[in-house]
């Protein structure tokens, strides 16, 4: 079984509220893209011993167990009495399983831990007494999605409305704190770089005064400062029970989310983001390595590349970044030659052959007279450039280009050379229309700019 296995189990992270159905979010305009870089996860067999040894839901299964037959319950609010509430700390804290604190802060946890008991099933109450639920066992005795579905469960419980509970608890219902939760997605972007802690309660409370202000009651400062003064900065409050979950760490004031995290955020977005995940390093290809470096961190790249190289031969992995690059498009033919050379001299047989490949013929040309000297045979031709600048700026959106495009078009097209477009628009490359487009709006030479979109006519005419 693999962990795309699991991904119906994992409800949406981004809800309204404790009461109402999730919102439903449209990831890829959310995130502002429909492709993000491959992700690496542990087995599930592992995923799922690391959820079972979560220390808050062990907690909750503790709690559950002393509930055990029946304990009673106020029949409005279905909450424990003062008397069994205090008896249920006291057991939490015999094992370990409440968070050091005061007692204030520690009867705070224990009515959370009561709440996403309910919600999980740990606990199932009727009329005026709780039972211990089916839960119990099943988190102990349960396949791979039973488990990972119940622990992503309680990540969504927490960040959907952990803190708009604690907010109703301390008679401030009216705070807007259900958005807190959304704050895990730029956790998902960041990956193994994280996000400052501080900066996540930056966006906490935007997004607290943003909803706020779209209310009647103008009172959220007020509200907001409540909150603040009983329990802290709403962001630390979550993350710190994130932490207590397992799907962050914190440590010098950066927050990462864990492998369960990824996982939980994952099964989710992956519905609507092309997010591949990554097979085990031994079955790892040049294509995986290729993925990678198109959309990868820095630090991904080199830590999926050195684990790949490690595994095999320079001669090995110039054989497979090469047929990698000739059967990939334009970007994996730029990402694959760029690790190929990292490979240095000793694989130069392998540029050789791909001087006879014509979509690879401009890279080797390059690579070779950088190690051979500029002799004719590496001299590159007007198809060559051509090629190359197809490869460079066919994934460019004409509509929406990167910052600066106008002096990088610059620097590649100078005004004379514009007899590369003759070339370019005849080649057979899936491009052609959309990088002679992007000079012929962008290009900041009134004569260069001309001569491209004379030449994506040309294109358009045959289509």
């Amino acid at each position: 079984m693999t962990s795309q296995d699991h991904a119906s189990s994992v409800p949406l992270v981004v809800a309204s509220d404790h009461d109402d159905d999730p919102v439903d979010v449209d990831y890829s305009e959310l995130l502002g893209t429909d492709r993000l870089p491959p992700l690496r996860l542990p087995s599930p067999a592992e995923l799922v011993d690391a959820a079972r040894d979560s220390p808050l839901l062990t907690a909750v299964r503790v709690l559950a167990q002393w509930v055990g037959e029946g304990r009673p319950v106020d029949e409005d609010t279905a909450q424990l009495s003062e008397a069994d509430a205090a008896a249920a700390a006291r057991k939490l804290i015999e094992r370990g399983l409440l968070p050091p604190s005061d007692d204030d802060a520690r009867m705070r946890e224990l009515m959370q831990l009561w709440e996403l008991a309910n919600a999980l099933g740990f606990v199932e109450v009727v009329d005026t007494t709780a039972v211990a639920g089916a839960a119990v066992d099943e988190w102990a005795e349960g396949d791979e999605d039973t488990v990972l579905g119940m622990w992503a469960q309680a990540f969504t419980s927490l960040c959907a409305w952990s803190l708009t509970f604690d907010a109703a608890c301390l008679g401030v219902p009216e705070l807007p704190l259900h958005g807190a939760g959304a704050t895990v997605l730029p956790l998902f972007m960041a990956r193994e770089k994280g996000v400052p802690l501080a900066a996540l309660d930056e966006m906490v409370h935007e997004t607290a005064a943003l909803d706020g202000s779209e209310s009647e009651d103008a009172s959220f400062e007020e509200a907001w400062r409540v909150w603040v003064d009983a329990y802290g900065r709403p962001a630390r409050v979550l993350y710190e029970r994130l932490r207590w979950l397992g799907a962050v760490t914190i440590a010098d004031g950066l927050v990462r989310l864990t492998p369960l995290g990824l996982f939980a955020l994952w099964s989710e977005i992956e519905q609507e983001v092309d997010i591949p995940l990554l097979p085990p390093l031994e079955e790892m290809t040049a294509a995986d390595v290729v993925a990678v470096t198109l959309l990868g961190s820095d630090e991904q790249v080199e830590a999926e590349w050195d684990a790949w190289r490690s595994r095999r031969t320079a001669t090995q992995a110039a054989a497979e970044l090469a047929a990698a690059a000739s059967v990939g498009g334009p970007g994996e033919r730029t990402a694959a030659t760029t690790l190929l050379h990292r490979l240095g001299a000793e694989v130069d047989d392998v540029w050789w052959t791909l001087l006879d490949e014509p979509s690879l013929r401009p890279y080797a040309k390059q690579v070779l007279s950088e190690r051979h000297g500029d002799k004719p045979e590496f001299a590159l031709t007007d198809d060559d450039v051509a090629w190359l600048i197809a490869d460079m700026y066919c994934d460019v959106d004409v509509d929406d280009p990167p910052e600066g495009i106008g002096d990088l078009l610059a620097s590649t097209m100078r005004r004379g050379e514009e007899r590369v477009f003759d070339v370019l628009w005849r080649l057979e490359h899936p491009g052609t229309w959309e990088v002679l487009s992007v000079f012929g709006r962008h290009h900041p030479d009134k004569a260069v700019a001309k001569a491209a979109r004379k030449a994506a006519f040309k294109v358009e005419s045959l289509r």
